[in-house]
């Protein structure tokens, strides 16, 4: 029993290298699907993206993009699923509602038997999916990623072995897909070029044991030196005088870990105060520095933030003229899309906190939008932005 148990912890490592080698390469996330599938016993499995839903009611998650999926799954099936059969999805509009994280046997959702009188089944009976294991993460504030593990009907039932097998796999998956959204690795392979990540405003650190500084991007080298949320000493990183700095050493030291084959963890997220009320978010995440190219073969943590000074560059005054904000709207505008939260601009303002509020009220009004998130995808979308220039990195909020 006990080489048993050992066989099956080296299989479980060796998912989560493969994973986190995904995170890093377009060509290795496409295969992604069959590997977790396999480690499930099956050879089917769908990685599929959604906004979530700015209100309670919505039926199901907007589609977002292309899913990813194994050999059944092909091109057609996946333009099928993303342009009809999504919104179809009997499986997902009962499994979003149940909270994030979460992982769900198709059998809690509904009965196979009635999936079989719905439209969806004919989604089913192309791509051979009966039995259902799911779950699904928020990779961003809004941005959802589900998977779905399937298998054949007259196939074996998922169990709760299986559903204690995908609690394990599904923080590290979720943190997988974090980097790879941001990044923006989705649309062509990349080895993380320097050239390319100095040109955005993602600031990235590697560190490897007890936290020694490997590689630093220049944005993050620039806000290493100011002091401000961490830096080095003697080669290592450190946060002393930040509150959440034992915190940010915990989720290193875990990763590590994760990332040399060990038990360890699959990172997480902490918010590192700065002066002047400013703050910045940090992704900490397991990384295989092979792929990369920097030269380094040993365990490493990523660190993943926004430049905390970044601005985003608006057409204000067609975005006024086009929306008919007043100039105290706009501002408000200006102050969200740069990540500033409505507290704190109430206090940069000289308003109260309740004016702030109406002047969002009309803002939301005015946009067509329901909530903050709304109003910033909104903005991104819009045609004025993409023609008067490219927007910089919007906010520091990782979730």
């Amino acid at each position: 029993m006990a080489k048993s148990g050992a066989v099956n912890e080296k299989r479980l490592l060796h998912l989560v290298g493969q994973i986190y080698e995904a995170a890093m390469d377009t060509v290795v996330m496409q295969q992604l699907p069959l590997v977790v599938a396999r480690h499930f016993g099956s050879e089917s499995c769908l990685f599929h993206f959604c906004f979530k839903p700015s209100h309670a009611g919505a039926a199901i998650p907007e589609n977002t993009r292309l899913p990813i999926g194994t050999g059944n799954f092909d091109w057609k099936a996946c333009m099928a699923y993303a342009e009809y059969y999504h919104a179809r999805n009997e499986w997902y509009a009962r499994g979003w509602k149940k909270g994030f994280p979460v992982v769900v046997l198709g059998e809690e959702l509904m009965s196979t038997q009635a999936m079989l009188r719905t439209e969806w089944s004919d989604y089913c009976k192309l791509t051979g999916m009966f039995e259902l294991i799911g779950a699904q993460c928020l990779i961003t504030q809004d941005l959802i990623g589900a998977i779905g593990i399937h298998r054949p009907q007259g196939a074996q039932s998922f169990d709760e072995t299986d559903r204690r097998a995908m609690h394990f796999v599904l923080p590290h998956l979720h943190r997988a897909f974090q980097i790879y959204e941001r990044l923006e690795i989705a649309a062509t392979r990349s080895a993380l070029a320097i050239d390319i990540l100095d040109s955005l405003s993602v600031g990235l650190i590697l560190v490897g044991a007890d936290s020694r500084l490997l590689f630093a991007s220049d944005m993050a080298d620039r806000i290493l030196r100011t002091g401000k949320f961490f830096s080095t000493e003697k080669g290592r990183l450190r946060t002393a005088r930040n509150r959440n700095g034992i915190q940010l050493q915990r989720l290193i030291t875990e990763a590590v870990r994760t990332s040399a084959g060990l038990m360890g963890g699959s990172g997480g997220t902490v918010q590192l105060d700065g002066d002047n009320q400013s703050s910045l978010g940090v992704l900490v995440s397991p990384l295989r520095i092979a792929p990369l190219g920097f030269g380094l073969m040993q365990p490493a943590a990523i660190l993943l933030f926004s430049d905390p000074f970044a601005k985003a560059l608006l057409p204000e005054a067609k975005l006024q003229q086009a929306f008919r904000l007043t100039p105290a709207e706009l501002q408000l505008l200006t102050a969200l899309l740069n990540g500033q939260k409505l507290k704190d601009y109430a206090q940069t303002a000289a308003i109260t906190y309740g004016t702030a509020r109406i002047h969002l009220k009309h803002l939301l009004q005015k946009m067509d939008c329901h909530s903050q998130a709304d109003l910033v995808r909104t903005i991104l979308k819009n045609p004025l932005t993409r023609i008067e220039g490219q927007f910089h990195e919007i906010g520091s909020g990782i979730s």
